[in-house]
């Protein structure tokens, strides 16, 4: 009899697992640490639901060796809605003062976040981000017991505030909570987005990436517009020209438009103006997109996410797409020679493709096609038009001043606009440079705006890439036929004076380094 009574008062201290719930064990004093059994009994959850809660970082806990403690005191504050309490290990009030400074300077009335100091930091991050109109966001570990925060504006990174080192790992928490990653993982990479109003009225996405780094995680984080969604070719600023070009064969019924350029220089807004142009257009067109990732979501459009991991590689979707009966087809990103030739097919069969590549100029890219394998003859028969672009910084209007560039600055100006068929003594001669002014920040400069070229793939050009022609044999054909290099469109706009010269010399003319050379 004693034994099984024994036997059975065991037995009674073992939670009973029923459809994952877990029964509530004897009640423990207030204060004292719980198993994860007894926390999840206290909840009245199911274990899957309770891992999304910890990995969220909704619920506070630790480990002890492999096994989790729990607090009674955050269970209590979880089920009353509050959120668990971060421990700081160093005082954040300095990097708060100094947000709270800088977003005085542009004009914001005191921030304020019901969640406590560490939301708040955050928080004004990400306002001071957007009225400063930085595309970028950047936390990293630095040596020396800091960590710094900048800001890419207008394409150049700018420093905004450091922070103790022993702040980032709670503020980098923070980020992963609101772009719902999971805040326990610290060794592997992590992508997540983020939704918020930093002020009334205002909509702002923001795409995050958290990196693993020697001394710490790092947080990159790019600033989404909304209003980037909703361009308009009418609002892209290319020259008159280029744009009637761009719309005539965005009207075609068939053919590739092929957007090209290094990383930053707008390639996607380019792209989206297009589709917003086609979606409106024509009722009448299905157009469908394979993108990695989404950046904004357009109206009137099928926008399909890759997903690698999931087996929907580039390749994979497009094939899939191809099949869906689309009119038009963007390509987001060509990673591969499968994708590609697979867009240029699509192209030539009865398609409206738009895509985007990596190259210097817009010659440059019909050779890039064909040395990684393309046929020279499919790449001729699809490819109606190539766009090349760079966005190039304006000068402040407040403070720019008239200033003649150096000779040796005009000689190569005047060596580049030549190679591409324009006439020197054409341009106007109302040349300005950067001064800095509190409207710029002291920059001198103010907003971006775009130097394009547009190459149409005529029977010329065709005969010549199906001969083995170099791309400066291209570039000398298309500007024959008319095309405006997108160094001219640059140095034409230095001359009225928009931009910087030596900006835009410094942005173009390693495209014509051999020419020069020569």
């Amino acid at each position: 009899m004693n034994m099984k009574a024994k036997s059975f008062s065991k037995a009674a201290k073992k939670p009973v697992k029923t459809d994952d719930r877990v029964a509530a064990p004897a009640p423990a004093p207030a204060g004292e640490l719980l198993d994860m059994d007894e926390a999840i009994a206290m909840l009245k959850t199911t274990r899957p639901t309770f891992y999304r809660w910890v990995r969220a970082g909704k619920l506070k806990g630790s480990k002890v060796g492999r096994q989790w403690r729990f607090h009674r005191k955050d269970i209590e504050r979880f089920l009353q809605g509050e959120e668990p309490q971060i421990d700081l290990a160093a005082d954040i009030t300095p990097l708060l003062d100094t947000l709270r400074e800088r977003l005085k300077e542009q004009g914001v009335a005191e921030p304020e976040s019901a969640e406590g100091e560490l939301a708040l930091a955050v928080h004004c991050m990400i306002q001071l981000a957007a009225r400063m109109r930085a595309t970028d966001l950047h936390l990293e570990p630095q040596p020396g017991g800091k960590a710094s925060l900048r800001f890419r504006l207008d394409g150049v990174l700018h420093p905004v505030a450091s922070l103790d080192i022993r702040l980032l790992a709670p503020v980098i928490q923070q980020w992963k909570k609101l772009a719902a990653c999971n805040v326990r993982e610290t060794a592997r990479p992590q992508e997540g987005r983020i939704l918020t109003r930093p002020s009334a009225g205002e909509e702002l996405e923001l795409r995050v990436t958290f990196l693993p780094a020697l001394l710490g995680e790092a947080l990159s984080a790019r600033l989404l517009d909304p209003a980037t969604a909703r361009l308009s070719l009418e609002r892209m600023d290319y020259s008159e020209a280029d744009k009637r070009k761009l719309e005539h064969w965005l009207g075609a019924p068939w053919g590739a438009i092929i957007v090209t350029g290094p990383a930053g220089c707008g390639k996607t807004s380019a792209l989206y103006a297009c589709l917003n142009r086609l979606a409106a257009g024509s009722a009448g067109l299905k157009v469908m997109t394979v993108e990695d990732p989404v950046e904004y979501l357009l109206a009137g459009t099928t926008q399909v996410p890759v997903r690698s991991e999931a087996g929907m590689t580039f390749g994979g979707t497009l094939r899939a797409v191809q099949k869906s009966d689309p009119d038009v087809i963007m390509v987001g990103e060509i990673r591969d020679l499968e994708t590609l030739t697979l867009a240029l097919q699509a192209a030539s069969t009865g398609h409206r493709v738009l895509l985007t590549l990596h190259t210097s100029e817009a010659a440059t890219a019909l050779l890039r096609m064909s040395n990684v394998g393309v046929n020279a003859f499919l790449i001729a028969d699809s490819t109606r038009l190539i766009v090349a672009q760079r966005l190039v910084r304006l000068l402040c209007p407040k403070c720019s001043a008239p200033r003649k560039p150096d000779e040796a600055l005009i000689e190569l100006a005047r060596k580049i606009t030549r190679l591409g068929g324009a006439t020197w003594e054409g341009l106007p001669g109302d040349y300005r440079e950067p001064v800095g002014c509190k409207e710029c920040g002291m920059t001198g400069f103010k907003g971006r705006t775009v130097i394009a070229e547009a190459l149409e793939v005529t029977p010329r050009i065709s005969s010549a890439l199906t001969r083995g022609a170099t791309a400066a044999d291209l570039r000398a054909i298309a500007v024959s036929e008319g095309m405006t290099t997108l160094a001219v469109d640059g140095i034409r706009r230095a001359a009225e004076g928009k931009l910087s010269l030596a900006e835009v010399l410094g942005t173009v003319s390693a495209i014509y380094a051999a020419d020069l050379g020569a």
